[in-house]
């Protein structure tokens, strides 16, 4: 009988990456929906959802590390 000898391992850096990215992207739809529904132009509120996913995801991401550092 053979036997597999590795073992599963979480990467909980990723974990908190992936999950990150899923809530800045919430972020940016939600933001570029309410500047659409607020009336200004498509292209505007695309860039005004980009742009809040990139400063959430910025934000958290400077967040985990500092939460990191403190952990260490």
């Amino acid at each position: 009988m053979a036997t597999n000898s590795t073992q599963d391992v979480c990467d909980h850096r990723t974990l908190e990456v992936c999950l990150l990215l899923s809530t800045s992207m919430v972020v940016g739809l939600v933001c570029g929906l309410v500047l659409a529904l607020l009336g200004t132009a498509p292209g505007a509120a695309v860039a005004g959802g980009a742009g809040a996913l990139a400063g959430a995801f910025g934000l958290g991401m400077s967040a985990l590390t500092y939460i990191k550092r403190q952990g260490n």
